[in-house]
């Protein structure tokens, strides 16, 4: 049992258990999903406490404003294949036992587990836990061969006994709402990634002509040497938009090592938060030719957020995100095709649409953390609400 007193029946703010089943000590989209939450709910005067495998550095902690001693590690991962990327956990008895002594150590009025089915930190903490438990769902399978992988077969098995303890299901999307329809059961309710646009904003540059200065600007973001987000397919977009813009600058953020062949693109690494925001805000057009495995498309946001046009490939998590209520605020093209993706590029490049950016503008602000936040604080809440009714 947890120690701890009881918490009041009637008071504000809740005592949150965040856990996470990929490793903070590498950049991921949960991982930065998590890091945001914990940061809005602890300005919103909320108790967190974080477990996951790997460590944040004190620096990433600190841009989240969360204190080191609120993280706690279940130690070192393996790195297994999975869903086009490499999904680094921590499973096994070392880590059950850190995850036994982090639930006995504080009491917590509810747990948040992310990709809670994941055999790492979540799916322990999910078998251990005896507090009410709001699961949120992240992955989608579209395109992939990952829904039939061992891994996944695996965890099926374990699947009934397990989704029972859950109490409220959660999506961020409905390409991931229908991955766990379909592969646990589950009815989740669809509650998008979480934003901080408000700085993503303030990194906003004017055209003077271009956004990026005297020439246009395109850029990728992410890890790219995951095949599965199409590093190949933009450099093969670049040559093409060369032949009208030979001026152009195509940047490319993230970890990895530079590839042969790819003179015509700055790759500029893996950069701080704000070093990554500047250039999406100098940027005309961010660029996401990903072939598959994604169920929502936070960088696209993040992307609108920052005043750039969007191009990316017609994913049902990309378009879900890229759609408001007068239709498409960006561009979409066949996964795979370097020709389609350049006629995109160069259509963006010529729209010089301010309108259409306000709308991308509009539409990210509806993925911020003052909306996701306290979407997610009701679902904690009807998650104790659930629990008390077993």
């Amino acid at each position: 049992m947890n120690n701890g007193p009881r918490a009041p029946q009637n008071r504000e703010w809740l005592s949150v258990g965040l856990v996470c089943p990929y490793s903070f000590s590498r950049p991921g989209g949960v991982q930065n999903h998590l890091l945001g939450l914990a940061g809005w709910l602890r300005r919103h005067d909320h108790v967190v406490c974080l477990l996951g495998p790997g460590s944040p550095d004190a620096q990433t902690l600190a841009e989240h404003d969360l204190p080191p001693d609120c993280f706690t590690s279940t130690g070192g991962t393996v790195p297994v294949p999975a869903n086009g990327s490499v999904a680094r956990l921590s499973f096994g008895a070392r880590p059950a036992i850190r995850v036994r002594a982090w639930l006995k150590s504080h009491y917590f009025d509810v747990i948040h587990l992310h990709e809670p089915l994941t055999p790492s930190s979540s799916l322990l903490a999910l078998w251990n836990a005896d507090r009410p438990l709001v699961a949120t769902f992240h992955t989608s399978f579209e395109d992939s061969d990952f829904a039939e992988s061992p891994l996944l077969r695996a965890a099926r098995r374990l699947a009934p006994s397990s989704v029972a303890r859950i109490d409220e299901a959660v999506a961020v999307s409905s390409a991931a709402a229908e991955a766990a329809r379909r592969t646990w059961r589950l009815n989740p309710v669809i509650i998008g990634n979480g934003v901080n646009t408000s700085e993503l904003s303030a990194a906003w540059s004017s055209a003077s002509p271009w956004r990026g200065g005297d020439r246009p600007r395109i850029c990728f973001l992410g890890r790219f040497e995951e095949p599965r987000k199409g590093l190949e397919f933009f450099l093969g977009a670049v040559r093409r938009v060369r032949l009208n813009h030979p001026d152009l600058d195509a940047v490319v953020v993230g970890p990895g090592s530079i590839p042969a062949h790819s003179d015509q693109v700055r790759f500029l690494g893996a950069l701080p938060d704000a070093e990554r925001d500047r250039v999406l805000g100098s940027s005309d057009v961010y660029v996401a030719p990903n072939t598959g495995g994604e169920s929502f498309g936070i960088v696209l946001v993040e992307a609108m957020a920052a005043g750039a046009m969007v191009v990316a490939t017609d994913l049902s998590g990309f378009r879900e995100v890229l759609t408001d209520d007068r239709g498409l605020v960006g561009w979409l093209t066949p996964a795979g095709d370097s020709a389609a993706l350049a006629r995109a590029i160069n259509q963006a490049l010529a729209s010089g649409s301010t309108e259409l950016a306000e709308r991308g503008l509009r539409r990210a602000r509806q993925f911020d953390w003052d909306s996701v936040g306290p979407q997610l604080v009701e679902r904690y809440r009807a998650a104790i609400v659930a629990r008390r009714s077993r």
